[in-house]
Protein backbone atom coordinates (compact mmCIF):
# COMPACT_ATOMS: atom_id res chain seq x y z
CA UNK A 1 0.00 0.00 0.00
CA UNK A 2 0.89 3.87 -0.46
CA UNK A 3 1.19 5.73 2.44
CA UNK A 4 -2.07 7.71 1.16
CA UNK A 5 -3.15 4.46 1.23
CA UNK A 6 -2.71 3.50 5.02
CA UNK A 7 -6.18 2.96 7.01
CA UNK A 8 -7.15 3.68 10.27
CA UNK A 9 -5.94 1.84 13.16
CA UNK A 10 -8.19 0.29 15.55
CA UNK A 11 -7.77 -0.65 19.57
CA UNK A 12 -8.24 -4.37 20.42
CA UNK A 13 -12.28 -4.46 21.00
CA UNK A 14 -12.74 -1.32 19.14
CA UNK A 15 -15.89 -1.94 16.65
CA UNK A 16 -15.39 -1.29 13.43
CA UNK A 17 -18.92 -1.88 12.61
CA UNK A 18 -21.77 -3.62 13.93
CA UNK A 19 -24.38 -5.70 12.41
CA UNK A 20 -27.60 -4.37 11.88
CA UNK A 21 -26.03 -0.82 10.86
CA UNK A 22 -26.30 0.47 7.24
CA UNK A 23 -22.56 0.33 5.40
CA UNK A 24 -21.46 1.92 2.32
CA UNK A 25 -17.93 0.51 1.73
CA UNK A 26 -15.54 -2.46 2.15
CA UNK A 27 -12.37 -3.21 3.96
CA UNK A 28 -9.32 -4.82 4.10
CA UNK A 29 -7.12 -5.88 6.92
CA UNK A 30 -3.95 -3.94 6.17
CA UNK A 31 -2.13 -5.55 9.51
CA UNK A 32 -3.38 -7.20 12.49
CA UNK A 33 -6.58 -9.31 12.70
CA UNK A 34 -9.93 -8.67 12.71
CA UNK A 35 -12.44 -10.69 14.14
CA UNK A 36 -16.37 -11.27 12.54
CA UNK A 37 -19.50 -12.40 14.73
CA UNK A 38 -22.66 -12.79 14.12
CA UNK A 39 -25.58 -12.67 16.39
CA UNK A 40 -27.72 -16.19 17.17
CA UNK A 41 -30.09 -17.97 19.73
CA UNK A 42 -26.64 -19.38 21.79
CA UNK A 43 -24.89 -15.78 21.90
CA UNK A 44 -22.68 -14.08 19.85
CA UNK A 45 -20.92 -16.56 16.72
CA UNK A 46 -17.27 -15.99 16.14
CA UNK A 47 -17.73 -16.74 12.21
CA UNK A 48 -14.07 -15.83 11.48
CA UNK A 49 -10.82 -13.97 12.47
CA UNK A 50 -9.22 -12.24 9.57
CA UNK A 51 -5.72 -11.31 8.99
CA UNK A 52 -3.13 -9.61 6.35
CA UNK A 53 -4.55 -8.69 3.32
CA UNK A 54 -8.28 -10.31 4.16
CA UNK A 55 -11.30 -8.64 2.25
CA UNK A 56 -14.55 -8.25 5.03
CA UNK A 57 -17.58 -6.15 4.74
CA UNK A 58 -18.36 -6.51 1.05
CA UNK A 59 -21.97 -7.13 0.72
CA UNK A 60 -22.12 -3.27 1.78
CA UNK A 61 -21.32 -2.03 -1.58
CA UNK A 62 -23.69 -4.93 -3.78
CA UNK A 63 -27.54 -3.92 -1.73
CA UNK A 64 -28.76 -1.30 0.67
CA UNK A 65 -29.03 -4.03 3.19
CA UNK A 66 -27.78 -3.44 6.65
CA UNK A 67 -24.56 -5.06 7.66
CA UNK A 68 -25.05 -8.94 7.93
CA UNK A 69 -22.12 -9.37 11.04
CA UNK A 70 -20.09 -7.13 13.55
CA UNK A 71 -16.83 -6.67 13.00
CA UNK A 72 -14.23 -5.26 15.74
CA UNK A 73 -10.58 -5.69 15.79
CA UNK A 74 -8.79 -8.51 17.56
CA UNK A 75 -5.79 -6.76 19.09
CA UNK A 76 -3.94 -3.83 17.71
CA UNK A 77 -5.09 -3.72 13.94
CA UNK A 78 -5.09 -1.56 10.46
CA UNK A 79 -7.93 -1.63 8.60
CA UNK A 80 -8.27 0.52 5.05
CA UNK A 81 -11.96 1.09 3.80
CA UNK A 82 -12.78 0.86 0.09
CA UNK A 83 -15.99 2.78 -0.90
CA UNK A 84 -17.89 1.74 -3.75
CA UNK A 85 -16.38 4.27 -6.38
CA UNK A 86 -12.90 3.32 -5.22
CA UNK A 87 -13.55 0.02 -5.53
CA UNK A 88 -15.37 0.02 -9.42
CA UNK A 89 -11.96 2.29 -10.35
CA UNK A 90 -10.07 -0.24 -8.59
CA UNK A 91 -11.73 -3.47 -10.51
CA UNK A 92 -11.42 -2.04 -14.02
CA UNK A 93 -7.50 -1.42 -13.88
CA UNK A 94 -7.07 -4.75 -11.55
CA UNK A 95 -9.55 -7.40 -12.74
CA UNK A 96 -8.27 -9.97 -10.46
CA UNK A 97 -9.40 -8.12 -6.95
CA UNK A 98 -13.24 -9.31 -8.13
CA UNK A 99 -12.21 -12.40 -7.93
CA UNK A 100 -10.00 -11.94 -4.56
CA UNK A 101 -13.50 -11.12 -3.36
CA UNK A 102 -15.28 -13.97 -4.43
CA UNK A 103 -11.88 -16.14 -2.80
CA UNK A 104 -12.14 -14.26 0.22
CA UNK A 105 -16.39 -15.11 0.59
CA UNK A 106 -15.19 -18.76 -0.02
CA UNK A 107 -12.91 -18.87 2.78
CA UNK A 108 -15.00 -18.05 5.06
CA UNK A 109 -17.79 -20.84 4.23
CA UNK A 110 -15.08 -23.42 4.52
CA UNK A 111 -13.87 -22.20 7.97
CA UNK A 112 -17.46 -21.73 8.75
CA UNK A 113 -17.87 -25.72 8.19
CA UNK A 114 -14.58 -26.67 9.55
CA UNK A 115 -16.10 -24.97 12.65
CA UNK A 116 -19.49 -26.73 12.93
CA UNK A 117 -17.55 -30.37 12.45
CA UNK A 118 -15.28 -28.83 15.53
CA UNK A 119 -18.28 -27.85 17.64
CA UNK A 120 -19.58 -32.07 17.04
CA UNK A 121 -17.04 -33.08 18.40
CA UNK A 122 -17.05 -31.11 21.22
CA UNK A 123 -20.08 -32.46 22.23
CA UNK A 124 -22.88 -30.01 20.91
CA UNK A 125 -22.07 -26.99 23.47
CA UNK A 126 -23.26 -24.40 20.72
CA UNK A 127 -25.74 -25.51 17.51
CA UNK A 128 -26.80 -23.99 14.87
CA UNK A 129 -30.02 -23.46 13.45
CA UNK A 130 -29.89 -24.39 9.87
CA UNK A 131 -32.72 -21.81 8.90
CA UNK A 132 -29.80 -19.11 10.32
CA UNK A 133 -27.03 -20.46 8.16
CA UNK A 134 -29.68 -21.21 4.95
CA UNK A 135 -30.10 -17.05 5.57
CA UNK A 136 -26.34 -16.65 5.61
CA UNK A 137 -25.56 -18.58 2.87
CA UNK A 138 -27.76 -16.34 0.74
CA UNK A 139 -26.48 -13.21 1.92
CA UNK A 140 -23.31 -14.43 1.05
CA UNK A 141 -24.94 -15.44 -2.64
CA UNK A 142 -26.47 -11.76 -3.12
CA UNK A 143 -23.12 -10.51 -2.19
CA UNK A 144 -21.13 -11.70 -5.04
CA UNK A 145 -24.49 -12.01 -7.73
CA UNK A 146 -26.89 -9.75 -8.42
CA UNK A 147 -30.35 -10.53 -8.34
CA UNK A 148 -33.78 -9.54 -7.70
CA UNK A 149 -34.62 -12.42 -5.36
CA UNK A 150 -32.96 -16.05 -4.38
CA UNK A 151 -34.21 -18.75 -2.09
CA UNK A 152 -32.26 -22.35 -0.09
CA UNK A 153 -34.82 -25.12 -0.73
CA UNK A 154 -34.08 -28.28 1.70
CA UNK A 155 -35.34 -31.39 1.21
CA UNK A 156 -35.95 -33.81 4.58
CA UNK A 157 -33.74 -37.28 4.62
CA UNK A 158 -36.99 -39.46 4.15
CA UNK A 159 -39.30 -37.19 1.33
CA UNK A 160 -37.86 -35.90 -1.91
CA UNK A 161 -39.76 -32.27 -1.36
CA UNK A 162 -38.26 -29.03 -1.51
CA UNK A 163 -39.18 -26.58 1.00
CA UNK A 164 -37.96 -22.79 1.35
CA UNK A 165 -36.16 -22.77 4.44
CA UNK A 166 -34.61 -19.19 3.43
CA UNK A 167 -35.31 -16.32 0.91
CA UNK A 168 -35.07 -12.81 0.03
CA UNK A 169 -36.92 -10.66 -2.94
CA UNK A 170 -40.39 -11.43 -3.84
CA UNK A 171 -41.16 -14.45 -1.28
CA UNK A 172 -43.63 -17.21 -2.80
CA UNK A 173 -47.04 -16.88 -0.34
CA UNK A 174 -47.82 -19.49 0.24
CA UNK A 175 -44.17 -21.25 0.59
CA UNK A 176 -43.88 -23.08 -2.56
CA UNK A 177 -43.31 -27.00 -2.35
CA UNK A 178 -41.52 -29.00 -5.11
CA UNK A 179 -40.89 -33.00 -5.36
CA UNK A 180 -38.22 -34.34 -7.21
CA UNK A 181 -38.06 -33.74 -10.86
CA UNK A 182 -41.05 -30.92 -10.62
CA UNK A 183 -40.25 -27.60 -11.59
CA UNK A 184 -36.61 -26.32 -12.32
CA UNK A 185 -35.52 -26.60 -9.15
CA UNK A 186 -37.08 -30.05 -8.73
CA UNK A 187 -35.01 -31.33 -11.47
CA UNK A 188 -31.91 -30.13 -10.62
CA UNK A 189 -32.56 -31.97 -7.33
CA UNK A 190 -33.31 -34.67 -9.00
CA UNK A 191 -30.43 -34.52 -11.44
CA UNK A 192 -27.67 -32.45 -9.35
CA UNK A 193 -26.39 -30.49 -12.41
CA UNK A 194 -26.94 -26.45 -12.19
CA UNK A 195 -28.76 -24.90 -14.58
CA UNK A 196 -28.94 -21.02 -16.13
CA UNK A 197 -32.61 -20.04 -17.96
CA UNK A 198 -32.49 -17.02 -18.94
CA UNK A 199 -36.38 -17.22 -20.22
CA UNK A 200 -38.06 -18.94 -17.94
CA UNK A 201 -41.22 -19.08 -20.35
CA UNK A 202 -39.25 -20.96 -22.62
CA UNK A 203 -38.57 -23.61 -20.53
CA UNK A 204 -41.26 -26.13 -19.92
CA UNK A 205 -39.91 -27.59 -16.76
CA UNK A 206 -40.77 -24.09 -14.91
CA UNK A 207 -43.27 -23.62 -12.07
CA UNK A 208 -44.75 -20.27 -12.07
CA UNK A 209 -44.86 -19.09 -8.30
CA UNK A 210 -47.12 -16.22 -7.34
CA UNK A 211 -43.48 -13.85 -7.66
CA UNK A 212 -42.81 -13.01 -11.66
CA UNK A 213 -39.78 -14.46 -12.60
CA UNK A 214 -38.00 -13.90 -15.87
CA UNK A 215 -34.72 -15.28 -15.64
CA UNK A 216 -32.85 -18.00 -13.05
CA UNK A 217 -30.08 -19.74 -11.75
CA UNK A 218 -30.26 -23.02 -9.92
CA UNK A 219 -27.46 -25.21 -8.43
CA UNK A 220 -27.53 -27.85 -6.30
CA UNK A 221 -26.65 -28.65 -2.30
CA UNK A 222 -24.65 -32.24 -2.24
CA UNK A 223 -23.73 -34.13 0.65
CA UNK A 224 -21.67 -36.90 -0.42
CA UNK A 225 -23.37 -38.16 -3.61
CA UNK A 226 -26.30 -37.57 -2.34
CA UNK A 227 -28.75 -33.90 -3.88
CA UNK A 228 -30.21 -32.24 -0.98
CA UNK A 229 -31.12 -28.69 -1.72
CA UNK A 230 -30.82 -26.54 -4.06
CA UNK A 231 -30.01 -22.25 -4.46
CA UNK A 232 -32.17 -20.17 -6.25
CA UNK A 233 -31.23 -16.88 -7.87
CA UNK A 234 -33.86 -15.17 -9.89
CA UNK A 235 -34.53 -12.01 -11.62
CA UNK A 236 -37.97 -10.31 -12.54
CA UNK A 237 -36.73 -7.97 -14.45
CA UNK A 238 -35.03 -8.28 -18.18
CA UNK A 239 -31.12 -8.74 -16.60
CA UNK A 240 -29.93 -11.94 -18.00
CA UNK A 241 -27.35 -13.99 -15.75
CA UNK A 242 -23.75 -15.06 -17.05
CA UNK A 243 -21.76 -18.43 -16.96
CA UNK A 244 -19.56 -16.85 -14.67
CA UNK A 245 -22.33 -16.19 -12.52
CA UNK A 246 -23.46 -19.79 -12.66
CA UNK A 247 -19.72 -21.10 -12.01
CA UNK A 248 -19.24 -18.92 -9.00
CA UNK A 249 -22.72 -19.61 -7.47
CA UNK A 250 -21.80 -23.38 -7.87
CA UNK A 251 -18.33 -22.62 -6.19
CA UNK A 252 -20.29 -20.97 -3.33
CA UNK A 253 -22.61 -24.06 -3.22
CA UNK A 254 -19.82 -26.74 -2.35
CA UNK A 255 -18.83 -24.52 1.18
CA UNK A 256 -22.59 -23.93 1.57
CA UNK A 257 -23.13 -27.75 1.04
CA UNK A 258 -20.77 -28.34 3.94
CA UNK A 259 -22.09 -25.68 6.11
CA UNK A 260 -25.76 -26.98 5.91
CA UNK A 261 -25.46 -29.93 6.15
CA UNK A 262 -23.30 -29.87 8.99
CA UNK A 263 -25.56 -27.50 10.78
CA UNK A 264 -28.41 -30.05 10.46
CA UNK A 265 -26.16 -33.42 11.52
CA UNK A 266 -25.53 -30.90 14.77
CA UNK A 267 -29.22 -30.17 14.96
CA UNK A 268 -29.98 -33.97 14.63
CA UNK A 269 -27.63 -34.72 17.28
CA UNK A 270 -28.61 -32.74 19.65
CA UNK A 271 -32.17 -33.57 19.06
CA UNK A 272 -30.46 -37.15 20.06
CA UNK A 273 -28.96 -35.93 23.07
CA UNK A 274 -32.03 -34.39 24.64
CA UNK A 275 -33.90 -37.22 23.96
CA UNK A 276 -31.59 -39.20 26.16
CA UNK A 277 -31.22 -36.59 29.01
CA UNK A 278 -35.26 -37.09 29.03
CA UNK A 279 -35.15 -40.75 29.30
CA UNK A 280 -32.75 -40.50 32.02
CA UNK A 281 -34.47 -37.93 33.70
CA UNK A 282 -37.63 -39.98 33.64
CA UNK A 283 -35.61 -43.17 34.96
CA UNK A 284 -34.20 -41.50 37.80
CA UNK A 285 -37.61 -40.59 39.13
CA UNK A 286 -38.57 -44.37 39.45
Amino acid sequence: MKDSELGKVYDNGEIIFREGEAGDRMYVVQSGKVKITKRSPSGDLTIAVLKNGEIFGEMALFDRLPRSATAEAFGEARVLGIDKEKLFRTISTDPTLAFRILESMSQRLRKLGEDFMKLQKRGLSICIDVDEICMYVLDEARNIIPADNGSIMLCGERQRTLVIKAAFGAEWQPKMKLGAGEGIAGDVLKTGKAELVNNVFMDSRFTAGSAEIKSMLCVPLKWKSSVFGVINMSNSSEKLFTLDELKMLRSLAIYASIAIENARSCANLKSAADEILTHASMFSKW
